[in-house]
C-alpha cells in the first residue's frame, strides 16, 4: 500500500529508527537530562501521545505511528526530529552498523515471542521465512528460551542456515510433496476436504520432526499462502501470531475440533463488568424461530459478569424477543438493517482479496467490504455501545458463531488493541477468513475452543529497554548486517521485495567511514573531529 495514503503531503521521506547524533534538544527533554546534544542514540521509530492517559496502559494505544511509514518524516535524510521517548542509549557490544540495524525488526520480535505469545520453554514454535529477516531474528531468540523451533524455508541451503542460528529443524515448502500445499484455503466449500487433506504431508513431517507433537506456537508473517497451513500445525491449546502478510491480506484457516462454553472463553478474554460486548444471535442457518441457545448463554454469562451487552439479530423477531427476556442495551436486526440502512448488504464471508500488487483493487475491494457491511453496523453498534471514553462504540468482545464466516466484520467491529473475538461451538469443517491489517496492526485477538490468532505490531518502549539490555548481556545475538552505500538504496529494497536479500539486515549508510566502528569516539577519529 502507498505510504502516500498515509498523509496529505506531497513528499515522503523513508526510513524506520537507526542510529543518530543529537544535535538538538527541545526544553522537556533538556530538563530530563537523559539525552543531551552531542549523545549517540538509538532511535526507535515508534511515536505516540506521552501526554494521553491510554499511555498508561500501553505507550502503542496512543494514537501510536511509525515514524518514516505512517509519517512522512523518517530517517532516511540528515536531519530529523524525533520525540524524546524515541531515543535510547545504544547495547556497548553492539558496532555501529549494527547498533543502526536490530530496534525495528527485532523489537517486533521480541514483542511477538515474549508479549504477545508469551512462550513457555521447552514448549514447540514453528517460524515462517526461519533464515532470514524476522524470522531468523525469531529463531534467535526464541533459542535463548530453550525452545524447540522449526522453521519454514525455501530451500536446504536457507534450512541449514536456519539450523546455524539455532533452529532444531526446518521444513523446505519446495519439496514436491509440499508445493501444492503452500495455499490459501479456497473460497469453494466443495474444495475443503482436499485442502486440508493436502496439508497432511506438512502435518507428518512436523510430527516427525518434534516427536509426534504439532506446534504449540507459530510465528507467522509471509501472509496468505502461509498462514492457513501454519494455523493447521497448531495444536491443541496453541497459539499463533502475525506480523505481516506480504503474499496476501487474506487471511483464511479451517476451523478446528473442540468446544467450550461461554462462560469458559469469557474467562480466557477476561471480560470484565462494563466491557461493550456484542452477540451474534439467530445468524447460523440451522436456527429457526426466536431462541438460540449458544447464543442466549452467552448473553446471560456477559450479563452474569456485568457486561455492556448489544446483541445482533438475524430478525425483527429475534430482536423483540432478545429485548424482552435480557436487560442489555439493544438489538440491531439484520433484517431492519435491510430495509432501512442505505448501503447495507449481507455478506457472508469477506470476497477474494486482490494481491498487494494490486494496490487499486485490493484498496477498492475492501472499501466495497467495508460500505456495505463494516460501516452500516458499526453505526448500529456504536448507538448502543458509545461513551465519552469509548465514542466509536467499538465491543471490547465479539461473541462469534462457528457456522458462520462473519469474522472479517467482527474483527473490524472490536476494539482496537487487545479487542477479541470469540467462539465456543465446535468449529471444524468451516472456513473462517479476515482481513490481516485489523488484526496485526490493531493488535486484535481470536479465541476459539482449542487454538488462539493473536496480532501482533512492533512494540513499545520499555520493551526496547528490555531487549536492549538483553543484546547487551548477549543473551541474543544480533543478526549480521550489510552497510549500503546511500546511493544503493533503490536496489536495496528491490531485492527485499524479490526476496532476493542476503542473510541479515541492510543498512542504509548516511555517514560512515567505516563499517565496523565501536564507538562515537572511533566515528569522530575517523571523520578528524573532536
Amino acid at each position: 500500500m502507498s505510504t502516500f495514503e498515509q498523509h496529505d503531503r506531497d513528499w515522503h521521506v523513508t526510513g524506520s529508527g537507526g542510529l543518530a547524533l543529537v544535535a538538538d534538544v527541545g526544553d522537556g527533554l533538556e530538563e530530563q537530562g537523559r539525552i543531551e546534544v552531542g549523545d549517540l542514540v538509538h532511535v526507535y521509530s515508534g511515536q505516540f501521545d506521552a501526554l494521553s492517559p491510554k499511555a498508561g496502559r500501553d505507550p502503542m494505544y496512543a494514537d501510536f505511528t511509525i515514524q518514516g511509514y505512517q509519517t512522512p518524516d523518517g530517517s532516511h535524510q540528515q536531519f530529523m526530529i524525533a520525540q524524546g521517548t524515541q531515543l535510547f542509549e545504544p547495547p556497548e557490544n553492539l558496532d555501529l552498523t549494527k547498533a543502526g540495524s536490530c530496534i525495528l525488526t527485532m523489537g517486533t520480535i521480541y514483542r511477538a515471542l515474549f508479549n504477545t505469545l508469551d512462550v513457555d520453554p521447552g514448549s514447540n514454535l514453528f517460524v515462517e521465512g526461519a533464515s532470514t529477516g524476522t524470522g531468523r531474528d525469531a529463531v534467535q531468540m526464541a533459542t535463548s528460551r530453550n525452545m524447540n523451533i522449526t522453521g519454514l524455508v525455501s530451500s536446504d541451503e536457507r534450512g541449514e542456515r536456519a539450523l546455524d542460528n539455532g533452529a532444531d529443524a526446518y521444513i523446505d515448502r519446495k519439496r514436491p510433496e509440499l508445493v501444492d500445499a503452500m495455499r490459501m484455503v479456497p473460497n469453494d466449500p466443495e474444495e475443503w476436504d482436499d485442502w486440508e487433506a493436502a496439508g497432511e504431508p506438512l502435518l507428518e513431517e512436523y510430527r516427525e520432526k518434534n516427536d509426534g507433537e504439532l506446534a504449540d506456537y507459530v510465528v507467522s508473517h509471509a501472509g496468505a499462502h502461509a498462514f492457513s497451513r501454519s494455523y493447521q500445525l497448531l495444536d491443541e491449546g496453541g497459539r499463533l501470531t502475525f506480523f505481516g502478510a506480504s503474499t496476501g491480506y487474506e487471511m483464511a484457516f479451517m476451523g478446528k475440533s473442540g468446544q467450550t462454553t461461554p462462560e469458559a472463553v469469557f474467562h480466557r478474554a477476561d471480560l470484565q463488568a462494563g466491557d461493550p460486548t456484542l452477540v451474534w444471535y439467530g445468524t447460523p442457518e440451522d436456527i429457526d424461530g426466536t431462541h438460540d441457545t449458544v447464543a442466549e448463554a452467552a448473553v446471560q454469562t456477559a450479563l452474569e459478569h456485568n457486561a455492556r451487552v448489544a446483541v445482533v439479530t438475524a430478525t425483527d423477531e429475534q430482536a423483540e424477543y432478545v429485548e424482552s427476556e435480557y436487560d442489555v442495551e439493544g438489538t440491531v436486526s439484520i433484517e431492519t438493517l435491510n430495509e432501512e440502512s442505505d448501503g447495507f448488504e449481507y455478506l457472508d464471508s469477506l470476497p477474494h482479496l486482490p494481491d498487494p500488487s494490486e494496490p487499486d483493487a485490493l484498496a477498492a475491494t475492501i472499501g466495497e467490504y467495508m460500505g456495505k457491511m463494516f460501516k452500516p453496523m458499526g453505526i448500529a453498534v456504536s448507538d448502543l455501545l458509545a461513551t465519552p471514553n469509548n465514542p466509536r462504540g467499538n465491543p471490547e468482545v465479539v461473541f462469534e458463531r462457528a457456522s458462520q464466516n462473519t469474522l472479517a466484520l467482527s474483527t473490524m467491529l472490536c476494539a482496537p488493541f487487545e479487542g477479541k473475538v470469540v467462539f465456543s461451538e465446535d468449529m471444524s469443517g468451516q472456513r473462517h477468513s479476515f482481513y490481516a491489517p485489523q488484526v496485526w496492526m490493531r493488535q486484535r485477538r481470536i479465541y476459539m475452543p482449542t487454538t488462539e490468532i493473536f496480532g501482533t505490531h512492533m512494540k513499545n518502549t520499555y520493551e526496547v529497554l528490555e531487549m536492549n539490555e538483553e543484546i547487551e548481556l548477549d543473551v541474543f545475538d544480533v543478526p549480521g548486517t550489510h552497510l549500503t552505500p546511500w546511493e544503493d538504496t533503490p536496489k536495496a529494497h528491490q531485492d527485499l521485495w524479490e526476496n532476493n536479500h542476503e542473510e541479515g539486515s541492510y543498512v542504509i549508510n548516511h555517514a560512515l567511514p567505516d563499517d565496523g566502528l565501536q564507538s562515537k569516539e572511533e566515528l569522530f577519529d575517523e571523520w578528524g573531529v573532536n
